[in-house]
């Protein structure tokens, strides 16, 4: 483990600005985790972990404590009588790669979250999901290593406490932890093909053969056409949550916007269409404000084009405001905003 020192941050993040890392450290291993842990304690610093950083705003100013990059690289698989795979990886695996893996090996479940940027530790983080599968429908255990002491434990599905864009490890004292493995339950049936969305729906009729791998490369298909190359533009996805709403706050928007897309929750609330509201209600796909938008294919997408993390701050206050000022719904990120 190398500890450097003053390392603009701006190249650990999707989104590409953010100020300099008072001390960064790339992590391969427990012992280099525990070496980087051990320095934050000696000079009484926050630590920060990111991935990919593709869920994460930095600000100007920067992270005056360790930053940790998670390295930590594994992949096993065991399979069971039943067809079940146990499949486990290390929390610094490109998500997307472990995606297509699986699906090379024919095992079904994570095909519908194909080509969403980051690692496999930011999935339970932030309950990583689309196309009609989440991960807290997968995930069987999580492993982390605390940021505090040490100690390395191993967290059930319940204690990850999953919601929508939600876990545990949002919470203050999630976030105490650094997750060092991620193990999913993925099986070899293709009857757990997840296949609501219209678009997948028309597919697979129109599909004579269907497998974890087409359905995959229809995905693929479909975000690109939606999402930009995070590779060559300043975004982490999807900036924002689709809101949840009382029934009766649903009767009142749809009394003047009978399209409003929603979908009852098992709480007797409703999520709307964040993108639909902002497209059809407050007319705000494609819009711009100097080197920051939302994106003409899809509006819930952030785009930035400069280098301020300020200016990616002040423009995510006007959606929130116009939206609130247009529906009375107050909306919020799902990127963490340092």
């Amino acid at each position: 483990m190398q500890m450097q020192e003053n390392i603009a941050l701006a190249r650990y993040t999707t989104l590409k600005v953010g100020g300099t890392g008072r001390f960064v450290a790339h992590v391969g291993t427990l012992a280099g985790f525990e070496q980087a842990r051990l320095f934050a304690v000696q000079i009484d610093a926050p630590v920060l972990v990111l991935g990919h950083g593709s869920n994460v705003l930095i600000s100007d100013q920067g992270y005056a404590g360790v930053v940790i990059i998670n390295q930590i690289l594994s992949r096993s698989y065991q399979e069971g009588e039943d067809g079940t795979i146990q499949a486990t990886f290390g929390a610094g695996e490109n998500f997307d790669e472990v995606v297509a893996d699986t699906v090379a090996r024919g095992y079904w479940g994570l095909e519908n979250l194909s080509h969403i940027p980051g690692t496999v530790g930011a999935t339970p983080i932030q309950n990583v999901g689309a196309y009609g599968v989440e991960v807290a429908n997968l995930i069987v255990g999580v492993q982390a290593v605390s940021l505090i002491t040490g100690e390395q434990k191993e967290f059930s599905n319940q204690d990850c406490q999953f919601g929508y864009r939600d876990s545990f490890f949002k919470t203050q004292s999630g976030r105490e932890w650094m997750i060092t493995h991620v193990t999913y339950r993925l099986t070899t049936s293709e009857q757990s093909a997840v296949l609501g969305y219209a678009d997948l729906k028309t597919f697979a009729e129109k599909t004579n053969i269907l497998s974890a791998q087409n359905i995959r490369q229809e995905i693929i298909r479909i975000r690109s056409e939606k999402f930009p190359d995070w590779q060559q533009i300043g975004t982490a996805g999807s900036f924002f949550k689709n809101p949840t709403i009382s029934q009766s706050k649903l009767t009142s928007l749809l009394e003047k916007y009978p399209e409003l897309p929603h979908y009852p929750q098992p709480d007797s609330s409703v999520k709307v269409s964040l993108g639909w509201i902002l497209d059809k209600i407050c007319g705000l796909r494609g819009y711009s404000d100097g080197d920051v938008s939302l994106s003409k294919h899809q509006a819930l997408v952030l785009l930035n084009r400069g280098e301020s993390a300020a200016a990616i701050t002040d423009f995510v206050a006007q959606v929130t405001d116009e939206v609130y000022q247009k529906t009375q719904i107050a909306i919020e990120p799902e990127v963490r905003i340092l």
